[in-house]
This record gives structure tokens, C-alpha cells and sequence, in this order.
């Protein structure tokens, strides 16, 4: 007979007595419905269901039984109002206890004991022991549980709480029955087979509440009771907490002790345990079962103290003004003797078995981690001791080298107090936080653990300054993994081609998008390197440069550019407080010092240029080209021009035959063209720009700039290159304040014409030779139509010139231009016609033309100026 058939016809047999049951109850025949309750209550005589199956017959029972209750209280008032018989209970409760079977007995006894207990006799305490005594006579684990069960149900509201001796027998009572129950729960693990081991140890978790509910009820007598001079905390230590724990640890079961554990911690207020913490640790813990996990206990005991302190604070801010009397209720733990108390049990616990797991003792630290966060998050030496057992721990687990396993609780560990910390400066100092992670092996951990920390640091509010190499250090070797490691060994059968990945170096390498943004985070960081004293910001920077970031050349690509421009902006800044010193002191020797980190600052970019050529020259020259600027600015006249050089150094060796960008631009674009096109348009504005130059140097430069531009591949790019390096001749700036270096005339110059700005370069005669150079190139073009746009470029050229005044650049020769343009223009009348993208072209160029014509007319109405140009 399978148990689902089993337990449909014990269900039947229930209802069909319980039936008679009502009847005889209903027509006055007691002893005859108590045989038919004893009948319906043989079904729970069974053995063979599971406790799931014997669950659903206890219920159906209990609620046949609270109608025999009713009943027999009724009957019990109604025999007192008639003859004062107070004997009927007694009688009857004596007389079921001649029944044959003891399952249906001690059923009917309680039902009737707990009846007579509700009509407030004399007899209440008696009954009481006598009930807990019969139901020793049932040893079987889950017919004696649920007898058990429904005895303390029963008696759930009638325990005697008028004395303390009453009080004191309740206790007993509660405590005995769950000592029984307990050892029956224990006992079901060891019935049967030993093959149905792992069934038993299922049905016993289907079980535990039955074992649990005496302590939560235990727990609420403890609370309820009051008298003079009763102390619910002694009470406490003196009685429950120790008639508890021998039985927790007597019964020598994992499963039975890690649940009554949990049920202790969570049933009695917190200010219980603060008292028997010592004991509840060191004596009880430590005595437990081998195979249970300590770790578990510990972390729901920290938990529970954690929600507890967070109540008390969340409280304490919304109440105020509290009597002395109201916190004198309140036993707070001391604070250090209550994190001691963790240490010592966790040093008595690796001393007793040190072959527990690595994962065992690292969660224990974890929770103590929790614990000194939450009661005393500024003590640092409590973060220090646990970091200090942590590295021990990892030492000991190192000889099988499988932190993998362990890697999520190391990562927790280390990272509990940098989630804690607005401000994590101080935990990066402690020696064996450093210590702990220095031992880890495992690659993975060290970089979640370094990019954990530099985001900490990036997207803290109070964004912290690393001002001095100390600072640098105990932050940087942290971050020593994420700048040495590199992304090029990613694969796709690592990383199972759902990693993101994108393409760098000319379409050359591909790097995943997580590791771009570690590289990112490191660059933030470098933001945070600060100093009120530039030069020393300049120092510390090097020095990380020197120490850290050169620790893979491959990766410098990605740290340089901003390490280089922290330090060319640290430059300028110094070099403008110098300049203002010097107008108030006698001398300064900060020149040197200046120059001395132009030249640093120099060595740097010619690292990443020594290993990035190939990829980024561009950058490369931009750095230098942004350095020296600023040389300029702060009248470093020498080193802005030998780093002007270098910006022609590597435009030679590597952007000179540079394409890239050729297939991508319209020659008709004047702003596109290859990247040679563009370096030299980046070289004319900057050099546009000089004010300290002597008019030697910076002839040089903007001819040797000139001459790149005139040999260009293209016939346009070179065209467009000398007419914009012609503005280098003839300086329109108008908001120069004071007269430059550059502008003082040498001996055999022109002279400037009366009326010029003296503080504006200019060279008339060089302007126009660049001019008919651009004219003559734009003539050598194949292209008709691209000849045509460049002779109408160089023509707005030339209105510019003649605007700003250079009078060699004068009307015939603009005249001579226009009429150049309008005689090429009638090559093309046959094609206008047509309706193609070449005839599109063609009436855009001619468009743009009457667009130039037309402004000039419109100056020469407007204003009288361009006079003499023919339109």
C-alpha cells in the first residue's frame, strides 16, 4: 500500500469516527464518543508515512479534538451550576487512562488535562507534570514529536505564571518537554537503512519547527512573567541559557545544533547575548559538532547584532530627551571587550582545528569585518588585526594553490571596509591590508580589487588628493596589476565572443571595452595627484611616471597622454607664478627648475614615442606641439624651438607618408586631406601663435613649415598648405598687448609702412611668393575642376591680405586672378548644361565664386574699401 492510498483511508476512517463522534456528543453519550475519538485517533498509531503525510492526519485529529474540548468545558460548567461537582475532569481523566492503546491515551489525557486546567484548579500543576511524564511512554521520533507538539499547544495559554514558583515550574515544564522533543529529532536520524541516511535527513528539516516552538514559547514566558524582584536578564544566564546549551551540545548533531543555534540567537533579545557572549562563543561554539559550519552561526549572531545596532541608532535620532531610568534598561556591550570576544573565539577556534576550510575562517573574518565596521568603523587596528589572521589563513591555503574557490570571500573580505569608507586613505596604510593582498596569487582577485579601489577613489565625493609619494604608494601598489596587465591575449574561446571588444592602433589590435576602462579609472587617478607647490605636483608626478606607469611599455599609450598633459599644465602654472614673482623679487631661480621639467616632460613623450610610433605619432606630435606652446607662453624661446624641431622630427619619420585618411575625404574639402595635410596645419596655427621668438628662429621654422607643406603628395593638399602658411608672414592678431620678440625688425628688413601695428609680424614680399607658389601648384593639378576651386581658395586668400593691408598683394594682381577664374569658368558652359554629378560640382564652385565677388562689391558700396578690384 503506497502512503498517498495510506493515508486517503486513514483520512476516511477519521471523518466516519469523528462523525460518530459528533453524534454521541450531540445526544449526551460521553463514553461513547471518547471510544470513537480513541478509534480515529488510532490512525496516528502509523508508522509507515513520512512526516509530511503523518502532518495532514495530525491536523485533521486536532480540530476533532478542540470540538471534544469544547465539549467536555461546556459540560464541566453545567454539572458545576447544577451540583457544585467539581469532580467530573477529574473522573473522566482518570478514566481515559485505562484506554489499551498509549497513542489514543495520552491523546485523550490532554485533551482532557488542559480542559481541566482551563476551569483554574488546584490540581493545574499537577496535571501538568503528570502529562509530561506519560509522554515518555511514546519513543517513537515522529509520533512521540507530534504528541509533544500538541501538548505544548494546548497549554500554550494556561501555564501557571502566578508565583515564581509557578513561574519557576513552567520554566522546567518548557524546557523538559524541549529536551525530549530534541532527542527525539535526533534519534530519527539514526532509523532505518543506511541508505535512506540522506531521506531522514530531509524529513528531520521538514521537522525542526516542531523542536523550535518550544523555545519561541519559552522565550515569550521569559518576557511576559513579572514580580518583584525578578531579573529577566539573570533569570536568563542563571537557568535557560545553560539548561539550553548543554542539550544543544549533548545531542552531538550537526543539523539539530545549527538550527537550535539559529533559533537561540533569534528568539532572545540581543541584550541576553551581549551578557553570554563569552559563553555562548568559547564554550558553546567551539564544543559543537566538527561538521558544522561555525562560519553560518557566526555570521546570523553578527547579523543580528549589526540590525540591532542599526535599530538603536535609527531609535536614539527619533527619540529625545530619554529618562535615565528608560536607558538604564539598555546593556550595551563595551565595544573593544565585544570584538575581543570574536578574536578570541576565532584564535581558540584555528587553534582547535586548523584543517577547517580556508572558506570556514574567511567568512568568520568577514563577519568580524562587519561587526568593527558597524560598532567602531574608526578603529583601524581592528581592521588590522582581522587583515593580520587573513594573512595567515591565505598562507596556510596556499599549498594547494586554489584561491579560485575561496576567490568571491577574499574578494568580500578586502573589499567590506573600501564600500564602508567615504575616505580609504587610511585603510590603504594598514600594513597587513597591504600584507593580505600582497599574498594573493590568483590575477582575477588582485584586478577586481585594484579597479575596486581606484573607482573608490575616482567617485568619492571628497575626491582626495595624492600629495605625496607616500600617498602615491599606498595607493599605487594596488593599482600595480591594472597598469602591467594587457588585453592583446584576449582571445575568443576566452572570453567566448560575448565580451565587447573594439579596434585600436589602425585597426590593428583589438582590446575589449573593459579593459579600455581600467585603463580610464588609472587615468582618473592621475587627476588626483595634486600639490599646492606646482613644481612639487611636477615631482610627484614624475616619480609615478618612473615607478608605476613604465611598468608595460604596451600600455603607456593609454596613461602617457594623460600623465603628459597633467604635466605640461602643471608647467605653465609654475612658470606664470615665477613670471609674477620676478616683478617683485630681486632674482629667482625658479628659470632652471622650469626648464629642467620642459626637458623631463620631453623624455616622457619620447618614451611613448619610442614604443607607439607606428600607431600614434599623431598623439605623439600633438604632446609636443602642446608643450611647446607653452614653452612660448612662458618666453622659454630655446626649448620651445627645439621642441618645435622635435615636432618636425617625428612629422618627418612618421606622419610625413601618412595616407590614412586620403580615401575618406573630398579633394574638394579644403579642412580634410591626408594626416601630413593636417600636421601641418596644426603646426601653422600653433606657430601662428608665438609672441617670444626671435625673428630668426621663427623664420625657420615657418619656412622649413612651408617647404613640408609645398612637397605634400597631393597636388592639393600642397596648394592648400603654402596659401595657409602664408598667414605665418603677415600676423593679423589684433589683441596682442604688448610688442613681440618675433616682430623686431633685422638689419636689411623692409621696412614696416607708416601706420602698420609694429607689434604684428609681417612680411609682405613673402606673403606673395607663397601666394604665386599656391597659384602655380593649383595650375599643375589634372583635375580642372579641382584647378578651378583652388584658384577661387587662393583668390579669398588674396582679399584678406589686400584687407589687412599688405600692399603687395594689390589690385592688379587680384584683378589678374579673377579674370584667370572667369576664362576658366567658360571651359565649363558645355557642362553646366548637363544634369550629372560633375555639372553639380561645377555650379557649386561657381556658386562659391559670385558668393566672393559678390562680398566685394557689396565692401565697395558699403565701406569704399577694396577699391580697384574689378567685379
Amino acid at each position: 500500500m503506497t502512503e498517498s492510498s495510506a493515508v486517503t483511508g486513514a483520512l476516511a476512517n477519521i471523518r466516519q469516527q469523528s462523525k460518530l463522534m459528533k453524534e454521541n456528543l450531540h445526544d449526551g453519550h460521553l463514553l461513547q464518543a471518547l471510544k470513537h475519538c480513541s478509534n480515529f485517533l488510532n490512525e496516528l498509531r502509523t508508522s509507515a508515512l513520512s512526516p509530511k503525510q503523518y502532518y495532514e492526519l495530525y491536523m485533521a485529529v486536532y480540530d476533532l479534538l478542540d470540538i471534544l474540548s469544547d465539549f467536555l468545558l461546556e459540560s464541566n460548567r453545567s454539572k458545576q451550576a447544577k451540583s457544585a461537582n467539581t469532580a467530573f475532569l477529574t473522573d473522566l481523566y482518570e478514566l481515559v487512562q485505562y484506554s489499551g492503546n498509549i497513542i489514543p491515551r495520552l491523546y485523550m489525557m490532554i485533551v482532557i488535562g488542559t480542559t481541566h486546567m482551563a476551569t483554574k484548579s488546584s490540581s493545574t500543576k499537577e496535571i501538568m507534570k503528570d502529562m509530561i511524564e506519560m509522554c515518555r511512554g511514546v519513543q517513537h521520533p515522529i509520533r512521540g514529536l507530534f504528541l509533544r507538539h500538541h501538548l505544548s499547544q494546548r497549554l500554550k495559554d494556561l501555564y501557571p505564571m502566578a508565583t515564581v514558583d509557578d513561574f519557576n515550574d513552567t520554566v522546567e515544564f518548557l524546557i523538559t518537554n524541549f529536551i525530549e522533543m530534541n532527542k527525539l529529532w535526533v534519534r530519527l536520524q539514526h532509523q532505518g537503512h543506511s541508505s535512506e541516511r540522506e531521506l531522514r535527513y530531509r524529513e528531520r528539516k521538514e521537522l525542526k519547527i516542531l523542536v523550535g516552538s518550544n523555545l519561541v514559547r519559552l522565550s515569550q514566558v521569559v518576557d511576559d512573567f513579572s514580580a518583584e524582584g525578578y531579573v529577566p536578564l539573570q533569570f536568563y544566564v542563571s537557568k535557560i541559557f545553560p539548561a539550553i546549551t548543554e542539550q544543544i551540545i549533548q545531542c552531538r548533531d550537526p543539523l539539530a545544533q545549527l538550527y537550535l543555534i539559529d533559533v537561540l540567537i533569534q528568539i532572545f533579545p540581543d541584550e541576553f547575548h551581549f551578557l553570554t557572549l563569552d559563553s555562548l562563543l568559547s564554550d558553546v561554539f567551539l564544543e559543537l559538532h566538527p561538521m558544522l559550519e561555525k562560519d553560518k552561526l557566526v555570521e546570523t549572531l553578527v547579523e543580528r547584532f549589526v540590525l540591532y545596532h542599526k535599530y538603536e541608532d535609527s531609535l536614539s535620532s527619533e527619540t529625545q530627551n530619554l529618562s535615565l531610568e528608560e536607558g538604564a534598561k539598555k546593556v550595551q556591550p563595551a565595544p573593544v571587550k565585544f570584538f575581543q570576544s570574536f578574536v578570541s573565539f576565532y584564535q581558540k577556534l584555528h587553534e582547535m582545528e586548523p584543517e577547517l576550510p580556508a572558506a570556514c575562517f574567511i567568512a568568520i573574518l568577514s563577519s568580524l569585518i562587519k561587526l568593527s565596521l558597524t560598532f567602531e568603523p574608526t578603529n583601524y587596528e581592528n581592521l588590522n588585526t582581522i587583515y593580520k589572521f587573513a594573512a595567515v589563513v591565505l598562507r596556510d591555503d596556499s599549498s594547494d594553490q586554489d584561491v579560485k574557490t575561496t576567490a568571491s570571500l577574499w574578494l568580500e573580505l578586502l573589499e567590506a571596509p573600501i564600500d564602508h569608507f567615504s575616505s580609504i586613505k587610511e585603510l590603504l596604510k594598514l600594513p597587513f591590508y597591504h600584507a593580505l593582498f600582497s599574498k594573493i596569487q590568483e590575477p582575477e582577485l588582485l584586478r577586481s580589487l585594484g579597479l575596486r579601489i581606484s573607482q573608490k577613489l575616482v567617485s568619492s565625493a571628497t575626491k582626495e588628493q595624492l600629495s605625496s609619494t607616500e600617498d602615491i604608494d599606498d595607493v599605487f601598489k594596488y593599482l600595480s596589476i591594472l597598469i602591467a596587465e594587457t588585453d592583446s591575449k584576449s582571445t575568443t574561446s576566452k572570453d567566448l565572443g560575448v565580451q565587447k571588444t573594439v579596434l585600436i592602433n589602425n585597426n590593428e589590435t583589438r582590446v575589449s571595452e573593459a579593459f579600455l576602462h581600467t585603463q580610464e579609472t588609472i587615468c582618473k587617478v592621475l587627476h588626483l595627484i595634486n600639490h599646492s607647490d606646482h613644481f612639487q605636483c611636477l615631482t610627484l608626478l614624475f616619480y609615478v611616471r618612473k615607478k608605476y606607469l613604465n611598468a608595460a611599455f604596451e600600455n603607456i599609450v593609454f596613461t602617457y597622454p594623460t600623465l603628459v598633459t597633467r604635466m605640461t599644465n602643471c608647467i605653465r602654472h609654475a612658470g606664470y607664478l615665477a613670471s609674477r614673482r620676478k616683478k617683485v623679487e630681486a632674482s629667482d631661480q625658479t628659470d632652471l627648475m622650469v626648464t629642467s621639467n620642459f626637458k623631463n616632460t620631453s623624455v616622457v613623450i619620447d618614451e611613448l614615442y619610442k614604443y607607439h610610433r607606428e600607431a600614434d605619432s599623431e598623439l605623439v606630435f600633438k604632446l609636443y606641439l602642446n608643450l611647446a606652446s607653452v614653452a612660448d607662453q612662458l618666453k622659454q624661446e630655446t626649448i620651445a624651438y627645439e621642441l618645435f624641431n622635435q615636432c618636425f622630427i617625428v612629422y618627418e619619420e612618421s606622419l610625413l607618408l601618412n595616407m590614412s585618411q586620403s580615401n575618406l575625404v573630398n579633394p574638394h574639402e579644403s579642412m580634410g586631406g591626408s594626416l601630413s595635410y593636417q600636421a601641418i596645419l596644426m603646426l601653422a596655427n600653433r606657430l601662428q601663435q608665438l609672441r617670444y621668438f626671435s625673428g630668426e628662429n621663427y623664420e625657420n621654422l615657418i619656412t622649413k613649415l612651408t617647404l613640408y607643406g609645398s612637397k605634400l603628395l597631393k597636388k592639393q593638399d600642397q596648394c592648400r598648405s603654402v596659401y595657409y602658411c602664408a598667414h605665418l608672414w603677415w600676423w593679423v592678431d589684433p589683441l596682442i598687448d604688448e610688442p613681440s620678440l618675433t616682430v623686431q625688425p633685422r638689419e636689411g628688413d623692409a621696412p614696416i609702412s607708416e601706420g602698420d601695428n609694429n607689434s604684428l609680424y609681417k612680411d609682405p614680399k613673402r606673403v606673395l611668393e607663397c601666394l604665386q607658389k599656391s597659384l602655380r601648384i593649383a595650375d599643375s593639378c589634372m583635375d580642372p575642376k579641382l584647378l578651378l576651386k583652388l584658384f577661387v581658395d587662393i583668390l579669398n586668400r588674396c582679399l584678406i591680405f589686400n584687407d589687412y593691408g599688405n600692399s603687395s598683394v594689390d589690385f592688379r594682381y587680384i584683378n589678374g586672378l579673377i579674370e584667370l577664374i572667369k576664362s576658366n569658368l567658360t571651359n565649363f558652359e558645355e557642362d553646366l548644361r548637363n544634369n550629372d554629378d560633375e555639372a553639380k560640382l561645377i555650379k557649386q564652385i561657381q556658386q562659391y565664386f559670385n558668393r566672393t565677388l559678390r562680398y566685394v562689391r557689396n565692401r565697395q558700396e558699403s565701406e569704399g574699401s577694396l577699391g580697384g578690384i574689378i567685379v
